[in-house]
């Protein structure tokens, strides 16, 4: 049996210094999708319990990061405690660390709009497995948004299904709020943690690599087969 059934990453190949580790772990899932988000070369293969990760040696400090914030469990309790006191109080709470990350004080940050700050705490959560350089940087995407950008924002989203449309009234500030929110809720559930449709499709990936990898292995004997004197 295959103890390591679940692939993520890129080829190996693919990746220049190239450093391997093997973790033990129950927490490979968390660990790649932090990889792929902050946009680091890796690949891996893993179980419930341990990892086996090659990754772009360039990296290895926040490889480390992540590996070191993975196994601390300070996430998980940052879940619960999420959980405990519900949306928004429960992200608002965050709103200083936020500030920590851009360098900024909790008072700028509460002069923005609800929403902005939502948005600030949602996306720390989502990226808070990622590197420094990856949080902050996503961090400071949300930070520049405004009444202006808001908008754009909706334009953007309802551009296709307006086009052929009437025109409409203008949107309250509130109905601007809701559709920031939706949009950024839609973001949380495309980058949620893995899911058994999500393990079912990297379980199919490993199949068709070794399926792949074998046929390699046919093929290439059967030319230095047909190349024997």
């Amino acid at each position: 049996m295959n103890d390591f059934p679940y692939i993520s990453g890129i080829e190996i190949t693919a990746i220049k210094n190239r450093e391997f580790v093997r973790i033990e772990t129950d927490k490979a899932q968390e660990i790649a999708i932090a990889l792929d988000k902050s946009g680091i070369p890796f690949s891996a293969r893993f179980g419930d319990a341990e990892m086996m990760l090659t990754y772009d040696g360039s990296f290895k400090e926040q490889v480390e990061d992540i590996i070191a914030k993975a196994q601390s469990g300070e996430y998980e309790a940052l879940l619960r405690e999420l959980q405990v006191y519900g949306e928004p109080d429960g992200y608002y709470r965050l709103l200083g660390e936020v500030a920590e990350v851009l360098n900024t004080t909790i008072g700028t940050l509460q002069s923005r709009p609800d929403e902005v700050q939502l948005a600030l705490c949602k996306t720390y959560v989502n990226f808070w497995l990622c590197d420094k350089v990856t949080i902050q940087r996503e961090l400071e995407r949300i930070h520049t948004l405004n009444g202006r950008t808001i908008s754009d924002i909706q334009e953007y989203e309802l551009g296709k299904t307006k086009a052929k449309a009437p025109a409409e009234p203008v949107q309250s500030t509130a109905d601007k709020v809701s559709t920031l929110n939706e949009l950024f809720d839609r973001y949380e559930r495309q980058n949620a943690h893995f899911t058994r449709e999500s393990h079912r499709h990297l379980s199919e990936i490993a199949r068709r690599r070794q399926r792949n990898e074998q046929e390699r292995i046919i093929q290439t004997e059967e030319r230095e087969r047909k190349n024997r004197p």
